[in-house]
C-alpha cells in the first residue's frame, strides 16, 4: 500500500507539473494610450462613416452619431456614449439609449467595438485586449467632442469596458451599467486563460468557432452568430486584468446598475449577478450617488433591447430617474410613452 501511495503521489505530481507548464494563450496587457479625434464635428462624423464603410460590416451594424439636433449638429451640454456587449451591436440597447438621449437633449454615439458587427466567418480572431480597450477609449474620445460632459452606458461586456473607462478617466461624468459582465455565470470560462485553455475550449466547442443558431433572423442581423474562440479568451483576459476590487475602488462617478433578477431560479444566466453586486459594493462612488435596481420582469440578460427585454419601460424609467435625481440632468422633452416599448421581437 505504501508503495502504491508513493507511486500515486508521483503520478499526480507529474500531472500537476504537466498542467502548470502547459501552453497558454497570453496577450500583452497594457493600458491604451489616450486617443484623440477631430474636434470639427462635421469632420468627425465623416471620419466615423468612412472608417465604418471600410470595416466589412453586416448591414446596419455600423457605429454612428445620433444628433440631438440633426440640422445644427453642435455640441450638447451632455453626450451619451453607448457601448454594446460581446458580439453585439448598438441594437442591444435600443430603444432605451435613444429615448434617454432624446429626453435629455444629448448627442448620442453608438459605438462599435473592434471586430464586432463584421461580415466574416472568422470574427473575433484578431481581437486583443489592447484593441478591445482602444475601442472603448476611442468611443469616449468621440463622446467628449459631442458633449461638454460625457455619460457612458454599457451592456454586458460593454459594461466591463465602461468600468474600465471610469476607473481611468475621473473626468467621465457618470455611468450606466446594464447587466455588466464582471464574471460570466459559468465559471468554467475562467479556464480559458489558464494552461491548456485554448485546447480545452476548442475541444468543448468542436473547433475554433462558436456557432449560435437560436437567434431569429431579425436579431441575428445585429449579433454575431459565428465567431472565433479567440474572442472569449480576450474577454476573459480583460475580466482577469480589470474587473478587480482595486479598479472598482477607482470608480468614483455616479453609477446606475441594472440587471435581471427575480429569484435564484430566475435570474441572469449569462453573467454573474453575485459578481455585479460585489462590484457595486467595492465602488469608490459615494453611497448617495449610486443606485442598484433589479428588473424581475425583464426576463433576459439583455434588459434594454426590444429584441429581448420584457420590461423596457421599467429600465428606461429607472435610468431616467437616476439621470435626473443623481446625475443632475434636466429633461428637455416629454417622457417617452410606454407604448413605444411594447414590441418585443
Amino acid at each position: 500500500m505504501k508503495r502504491f501511495l508513493i507511486g500515486l503521489a508521483i503520478t499526480l505530481s507529474a500531472a500537476a507539473v504537466a498542467y502548470v507548464l502547459g501552453p497558454t494563450t497570453s496577450f500583452p496587457v497594457k493600458l491604451t494610450d489616450r486617443i484623440s479625434v477631430s474636434g470639427n464635428l462635421t469632420e468627425l462624423e465623416r471620419d466615423i462613416n468612412q472608417s465604418e464603410q471600410r470595416a466589412g460590416l453586416k448591414t446596419d451594424n455600423q457605429a454612428r452619431i445620433v444628433w440631438a439636433d440633426s440640422l445644427r449638429k453642435q455640441k450638447t451640454p451632455f453626450s451619451i456614449v453607448y457601448i454594446p456587449g460581446f458580439a453585439a451591436s448598438w441594437a442591444e440597447g435600443d430603444p432605451v439609449h435613444k429615448r434617454l438621449a432624446k429626453q435629455f437633449g444629448c448627442n448620442l454615439y453608438l459605438a462599435r467595438p473592434h471586430e464586432h458587427g463584421v461580415q466574416s466567418r472568422d470574427a473575433m480572431k484578431t481581437l486583443t485586449p489592447a484593441s478591445y480597450a482602444a475601442s472603448a477609449e476611442r468611443a469616449l474620445a468621440i463622446g467628449k467632442q459631442l458633449g461638454e460632459k460625457v455619460i457612458v452606458i454599457g451592456t454586458s461586456a460593454g459594461g466591463m469596458l465602461t468600468l474600465y473607462l471610469a476607473s481611468r478617466h475621473p473626468e467621465l461624468h457618470s455611468i450606466v451599467l446594464y447587466s455588466p459582465c464582471i464574471a460570466v455565470a459559468n465559471p468554467a470560462l475562467a479556464l480559458v486563460t489558464k494552461p491548456w485553455g485554448k485546447q480545452i475550449i476548442d475541444r468543448v466547442m468542436g473547433g475554433e468557432h462558436i456557432e449560435i443558431t437560436h437567434y431569429k433572423p431579425d436579431r441575428a442581423q445585429y449579433w454575431l452568430t459565428r465567431y472565433h474562440t479567440n474572442g472569449l479568451i480576450t474577454l476573459q483576459t480583460m475580466l482577469d486584468e480589470y474587473m478587480t476590487p482595486e479598479n472598482f475602488a477607482n470608480v468614483k462617478q455616479p453609477v446606475f446598475l441594472g440587471y435581471y433578477y427575480r429569484d435564484d431560479d430566475h435570474q441572469d444566466k449569462v453573467v454573474s449577478v453575485a459578481a455585479m453586486q460585489e462590484m457595486f459594493q467595492a465602488l469608490g462612488t459615494p453611497e448617495n450617488q449610486k443606485r442598484e435596481v433589479a428588473f424581475p420582469k425583464s426576463g433576459e440578460h439583455v434588459i434594454a433591447s426590444h429584441f429581448t427585454s420584457g420590461d423596457l419601460d421599467g429600465v428606461y424609467r429607472e435610468t431616467e430617474r437616476f439621470l435626473k435625481e443623481v446625475a443632475g440632468l434636466t429633461p428637455v422633452a416629454q417622457p417617452a410613452s410606454p407604448l413605444a416599448f411594447d414590441q418585443k421581437k
